[in-house]
């Protein structure tokens, strides 16, 4: 996930090649940061709800 623009997206389905100067940097570098800790991702999913469905990525994410 990815803010281009003030505008949510996703890079699976909007991306991936987006207009570098519309990035929300600050924001993808904290939200990569966040998913390197289980605090961070569990944190995340409060926040954000489950945006994830684990439809065989192999991400082990819902175990």
């Amino acid at each position: 996930r990815v803010t281009v623009g003030g505008e949510v997206k996703f890079a699976c389905v909007d991306g991936p090649e987006f207009d570098g100067h519309l990035v929300n940097y600050d924001e993808s570098m904290r939200r990569q940061a966040m998913y390197k800790t289980e605090e961070g991702r569990a944190a995340l999913k409060v926040e954000e709800g489950n945006t994830h469905s684990h439809g065989g990525c192999g991400c082990r994410g819902d175990k």
